[in-house]
């Protein structure tokens, strides 16, 4: 009782207090009235930022809807929100001056004082319906966030450091720095330099011989060399092994189908192979995306094109699912299917989450409902399957999982997503934001598959999207720095929010334009910056500044991720095999059953020892070595891999079977090289798994070690170190 009649005083005293505000505000001096607030300038965007997420869409909160004028003036389950010439019969200004709305946090004097002359004005209505997402809030992203917006390019800023400008990236960079009273870290050394390279385009450690080499080389050319460097690293068979992993990472490619049957793929590894392929040899970053997207179509003849559209069908498929008697369920299948292709494409090419609005216009980013809808409608005849292609004239046809082009059906939007409950038609189309490009394909509900994806692959790769280059250079800079200048690579909506150099972003933007759409002259711009050759050493007085360098003070140093440090094994071991493309190995044994099942095996073969890129890449079946070190799942798109520091990840590197055996491999091959001397051994350990040499102290221990447990034990350790998993 005592609470209750608390909270009618309360109550009492918030209307009393309203009231006098209303007053207070209603006695403001004559003038203020004189000129009424523009509705578009003026008071559209207060309802936007304070009003439209709750008082909106096709059920809003109270029965009203401030979107129209008619539904605004009609008001909602209380009464009239919007009486013109009158605060009193306001319900919208009494709730606002009682301070019960917006409810999270009240408006301010000047928005306040914008309402009140508007109403007594006469609350003139401006364009109905509101657009909401006209603006940026603080709650959404509006048609004028900032990735949505035209790439420009920037002029390069002009520094006081010139003398640690190498390209334009360097200026942007010192820019920020300056702003902050940071300086850059100094050169690391060209040993540092060199490893660093190695992994970063080749996914590999350099070879003791080439560290010398390099060393000598930096002396007497300087700069010629590290161009030389980077150019053979650009041009190695192991940057499209590397560079492809981490494509495949993005469009979640896996060789079994997924769910609970599981069933093996044996013909989508030639997906993989087209990747590496087109890395090395530097397809046009637009062709690129123009291939997997519609390769069959632009080229029906081109059985690599064919296969370049592994990319739409490499995710998980319900195989159960599709087959089902229910017609209902088949349904549901189909667009979870859909939304899985959607959402991808999506993400990959744009940065852009389409596929949270699938049951309701996007609550952060200026996406409707039914531009999901015009996207789902453009892959509508994408279907999964084998298809037979032939390789060259005359070849022999093989089968590759690919694109099966099925029939296109009409599409429309459904009611909260579900299938069972449709609403308009929809054509194919894109998302208007991205107005730089028109969003309209052209073509009518019913055009067949090859028009809807031959406009879509066309609407992404646009020069003018501003989208596309803004993502694949942020994606880039991400693999380079550990962060992209955008923390989020696939959203570059209100959820991503902001990058750290705007400018830089789209400086790389127009220079991949304007290089031909070549990742290879992106990558080159990169790597010989300045800001890329910075050393790795922290520093206190940065970090106090800027903890996670997003400045790049420094350059942060990365640990290997699972495939590169089990190819760094094979590697320092001796027992890489460099077999290039082809049919993947397996580290498991498999049968059917109904369901078909996979148990997890360690072969000591030749074969098995081929880069990690080439694994078979099962989804319900993990190897233990791999996943210990955050290799992600197969199941879904993994723009950023997780970097955890765990027990279990020394354990394996201390007791797994294969870095067992891999460290008495790594003895044997010491022993061949250096001989029965444990300094020497020691030395040669240091040089093959560091790229250096121990100093006096580091061999003295070194040789007591080995004299006292053994070689095999030294190389053991050495693989579980950190100077062995991190990169400097």
């Amino acid at each position: 009782m005592c609470e209750e009649f608390l909270g009618r005083r309360l109550n009492r005293l918030r209307c009393v207090v309203g009231t006098l505000v209303g007053l207070c505000l209603l006695t403001t001096d004559a003038g203020s009235q004189d000129a009424a607030p523009d509705f578009d300038k003026d008071v559209a965007p207060i309802l936007i930022d304070n009003c439209l997420d709750c008082h909106s869409g096709a059920e809003p909160k109270g029965g009203l809807s401030l979107v129209e004028s008619d539904s605004a003036r009609k008001g909602g389950e209380s009464g009239t929100a919007i009486a013109p010439g009158s605060l009193h019969r306001s319900l919208l200004w009494q709730h606002i001056v009682s301070g019960e709305m917006p409810p999270m946090k009240p408006l301010g004097d000047p928005e306040r004082q914008v309402l009140r002359n508007w109403i007594l004005l006469g609350a003139k209505w401006g364009t109905s319906p509101i657009d909401r997402f006209r603006m940026t809030t603080s709650k959404r992203a509006g048609t004028d966030w900032w990735a949505l917006q035209p790439v420009e390019r920037p002029d390069v800023p002009v520094v006081g450091l010139n003398s640690r400008v190498r390209n334009p990236i360097d200026a942007f960079v010192l820019r920020k720095l300056a702003e902050q009273g940071l300086v850059p870290s100094p050169e690391a050394t060209p040993r540092v330099l060199l490893r660093r390279l190695s992994f970063d385009l080749t996914g590999l450690p350099p070879a003791p011989e080439q560290v010398l080499e390099f060393e000598h080389s930096m002396r007497e050319s300087g700069e010629a060399a590290f161009s030389e460097l980077v150019n053979r690293l650009l041009d190695s068979k192991h940057f499209g092994e590397r560079w492809g992993r981490h494509w495949l990472d993005v469009v979640r490619f896996g060789e079994s189908q997924g769910y609970e049957r599981d069933k093996l793929r044996t013909d989508s590894w030639h997906y993989r192979d087209w990747v590496i392929d087109a890395f090395n040899s530097d397809l046009p970053y637009d062709e690129f995306v123009r291939q997997q997207l519609a390769g069959d179509i632009l080229y029906p003849d081109d059985a690599r094109a064919i296969i370049a559209t592994g990319f739409l069908v490499a995710g998980a498929w319900d195989e159960v699912g599709q087959s089902q008697q229910s017609s209902a369920m088949k349904a549901v299948v189909r667009q979870d299917e859909i939304e899985d292709y959607v959402g991808t494409i999506a993400q990959t090419f744009l940065g852009l989450t389409v596929n949270c609005a699938r049951c309701h216009d996007h609550k952060f980013d200026p996406i409707l409902q039914k531009e999901y809808y015009q996207l789902a409608s453009a892959v509508g005849g994408v279907r999964h399957g084998s298809r037979a292609v032939v390789s060259g004239n005359g070849g022999k046809p093989f089968s590759v999982y690919a694109v099966k082009p099925g029939t296109a059906e009409v599409t429309y939007v459904l009611d909260r997503g579900n299938a069972a409950v449709r609403r308009e038609v929809v054509t194919p189309g894109g998302v208007a934001s991205v107005a730089a490009i028109n969003s309209s394909f052209g073509l009518a509900a019913d055009s067949p598959d090859a028009d809807r994806r031959r406009k879509l692959a066309s609407w992404i790769t646009q020069e003018q999207n501003p989208l596309f280059a803004r993502v694949i250079v942020n994606r880039l800079w991400h693999y380079h720095f550990g962060a992209g200048l955008l923390e989020t690579p696939n959203d570059f909506g209100f959820n991503g929010g902001r990058p750290s150099h705007p400018e830089l972003i789209d400086w790389l933007a127009s220079e991949l334009i304007t290089s031909g759409w070549s990742l290879k002259h992106t990558h080159r711009l990169i790597v010989t910056s300045a800001t890329y050759r910075q050393a790795s050493r922290h520093r206190p007085d940065c970090a106090a500044v800027d903890a996670d360098n997003r400045l790049l003070w420094r350059k942060s140093p990365a640990r290997l991720e699972a495939e590169a440090l089990r190819d760094s094994i094979l590697s320092v071991a001796g027992q890489l095999n460099p077999q290039y493309g082809g049919a993947p190995y397996r580290d498991f044994t498999t049968y059917v059953k109904n369901t078909q099942f996979y148990t997890m095996a360690d072969p000591d073969s030749p074969d098995v020892y081929r880069r990690t890129v080439y694994r078979t890449w099962i989804r319900s079946g993990r190897n233990q070595l791999l996943d210990a070190f955050d290799c992600p799942d197969p199941s879904t798109t993994a723009p950023r891999r997780a970097v955890t520091t765990t027990p279990i990840q020394s354990l394996a590197l201390m007791n797994n079977s294969f870095v067992l055996r891999m460290s008495d491999r790594f003895a044997e091959r010491v022993i061949k090289e250096a001989g029965t001397d444990v300094s020497l051994q020691a030395t040669r350990v240091y040089q093959l798994a560091y790229s250096r040499s121990p100093n006096d102290a580091e061999t003295d221990q070194l040789a007591h070690f080995v004299t006292s447990h053994g070689l095999s034990a030294l190389c053991r350790v050495v693989l579980n170190s950190n100077e062995f998993i991190h990169v400097d």
